[in-house]
Order: structure tokens, then C-alpha cells, then sequence
């Protein structure tokens, strides 16, 4: 139903991972105590969990469907089906939100703001109007255009690969520092909203983010699954292998509120497509219309 054939079956090392992350769930009790370093999160539970397979399918098929799909990237390629997919559903997931007023997907798709310092979209203000993308007003099409510029963002940092580690050139491997996942995004990023606090602390209770749809099409090198440091940041990098659907919406806030912690973003070479707006414009039509299908991407 979900299109996933070619689908690997994880590997040793991406099983420890799973199984490290299982033993963090037994060793705690749910709650949160945040300071500025020291984090105590709630228990990571399981990593899979089942969808209503019939409602998501609708979803995939859209996507799979799209001139997006098939775009050639710059630099990159084709994106492997599960990114493509994957994204699909996890706008679905957010647009959800934002019908139901959560405060994540609220600052998400909040009207571009002045501070270009800070706000991807303000930064990409010229790019988004050469292609009559408007961001002046908060709602759907604000969140709508911040997950273009996001799935630009994933194809110039990982090539769409969910399992991504971090960059070998760089020296990045302290906790706070070293990047995972789709976007490449670092623990340090989290001081640019107390809501990317409140992301990883709600998807490590609950970190079910679609990774038996993003997994299409990808095979993880050894070298992917690689940790660096330990305590919260460690489980930061796990969490954003683990579940992609936290890495999307981590980094969607991280774009409107620390956009100077990717450099694709900085030199604004992450593309803006028009096609991928219009695969998430019949995404959100089809949830406008079936309301119910909400239940199927909580």
C-alpha cells in the first residue's frame, strides 16, 4: 500500500541503534527538567509504529505521482522515492497541527518577519517573489512555502537521505556540535526557540516519524550511524536518524528562527520549486477535504 518496496531491512548497527534507544525509554520516567545544558528528556519509545495504511497511501501516491518526484536536482539527482514521500506526509502532519493551533507549526507558518539574521523566509524574500510565493501572510501558504524551501534544504544537505552522519570534512564531534539526519542539523541549534526544546522532548516520548517511508529508496553506510559525544546531543543525533519526521519539523522551526546554522541556506543555494508547491497544495487540499485523514499522520 505505502509503495515501499526496496526497502532494506536495517542492519546490525541501525538495530543497536533502535535497541539503545529502547533501553533510554526503560531507564526513565516521562517528564522533562530543561536547563540551558543539561536536559533529562522523557522516554524514547518505539521507533515504528503502525499508520492507517489505506489513509497515508493516499498521501504517498500523491507525491509519488508529482513532477517533483522526478525533478533532477542541482548537484544531487533524483531524490530517492522515500524523501519525496516521507516529506509528503510529514507536511500533512504539520498542517494537522496548524489547523489544531500547535504552537510549533504556528511559528512555522507565521507571516515572514523583517530579521533576515534569524528567518529563512525573510532571507529568501527575493527568490519566494520571483515566483509569486507571498509570505507576508501567517497561515497555510507561509507553511506551505517553508517546507519548499525545506525539502530544498534536505536535497543539498543529505541528498534526501534520512540516515545521513555528519560531514567528515568538517570537525564537528562534540554532542552540541556534530550534525545527523536529513538536514544536517546540530543540538546547538535548539537555543534559536524554546520550541525546538519542546520537539525533542515531545517526538522522544513518542518519536514515530515515518522512517519505514523514508527509508526508500536509501541504504545507510556504517559510518551513518556513528554517535558522537553523549547525554542529550547523542540522543539528538539518534532521534534525528530515527525519526525523520522530528528532523522536518526541528528544522522547520530552526528556519524561521536560526536560519545561520545551514550554510546551503546562507548562500541560498537550497532551491525553491514551484512543482514541490504544488505536490504539498494537493497534499493540503486532500486533507482540507478529508479531515479524518489527520488521525492517520498524528
Amino acid at each position: 500500500m505505502l509503495g515501499l518496496a526496496g526497502v532494506k531491512e536495517y542492519s546490525p548497527r541501525w538495530a543497536a541503534i533502535q535497541q539503545d534507544l529502547h533501553a533510554t525509554s526503560n531507564r526513565r520516567k516521562i517528564g522533562v527538567a530543561i536547563q540551558e545544558d543539561r536536559l533529562t528528556t522523557a522516554p524514547i519509545g518505539q521507533v515504528s509504529q503502525s499508520h492507517d495504511a489505506a489513509a497515508l497511501d493516499q498521501i504517498v501516491q500523491i507525491a509519488a505521482g508529482s513532477e517533483i518526484a522526478r525533478y533532477h536536482w542541482k548537484g544531487r539527482g533524483s531524490a530517492p522515492a522515500g524523501y519525496t514521500k516521507g516529506m509528503a506526509v510529514v507536511y500533512a502532519r504539520v498542517y494537522c497541527k496548524l489547523k489544531a493551533r500547535g504552537s510549533a507549526a504556528v511559528l512555522m507558518a507565521k507571516a515572514k518577519s523583517r530579521d533576515d539574521a534569524r528567518d529563512a523566509l525573510a532571507w529568501y524574500d527575493e527568490k519566494f517573489s520571483a515566483l509569486g510565493m507571498r509570505n507576508d501572510i501567517s497561515g497555510a501558504d507561509t507553511l506551505r512555502h517553508l517546507f519548499v524551501l525545506l525539502m530544498g534544504l534536505g536535497m543539498r544537505e543529505s541528498s534526501g537521505r534520512y540516515c545521513e552522519g555528519r560531514d567528515r570534512a568538517a570537525s564537528n564531534t562534540t554532542s552540541e556540535t556534530a550534525e545527523a539526519g536529513l538536514f544536517q542539523t546540530s543540538f546547538n541549534a535548539r537555543t534559536g526557540s524554546p520550541e525546538l526544546l519542546k520537539l525533542f522532548t515531545r517526538y522522544s516520548a513518542s518519536p514515530a516519524g515515518f522512517l519505514e517511508i523514508f527509508q526508500e529508496g536509501v541504504r545507510c553506510k556504517p559510518s551513518d550511524l556513528q554517535t558522537y559525544g553523549s547525554g542529550a546531543g547523542a540522543r539528538f543525533q539518534k532521534l534525528s536518524k530515527a525519526s525523520p519526521a522530528f528532523a522536518a519539523e526541528f528544522a522547520a522551526v530552526g528556519l524561521r528562527t536560526v536560519r545561520t546554522h545551514w550554510g546551503p541556506i546562507n548562500r541560498r543555494v537550497a532551491e525553491v520549486r514551484p512543482e514541490c508547491d504544488a505536490m504539498l497544495m494537493q497534499i493540503q487540499n486532500l486533507m482540507d477535504r478529508s479531515p479524518e485523514l489527520c488521525a492517520a499522520v498524528r
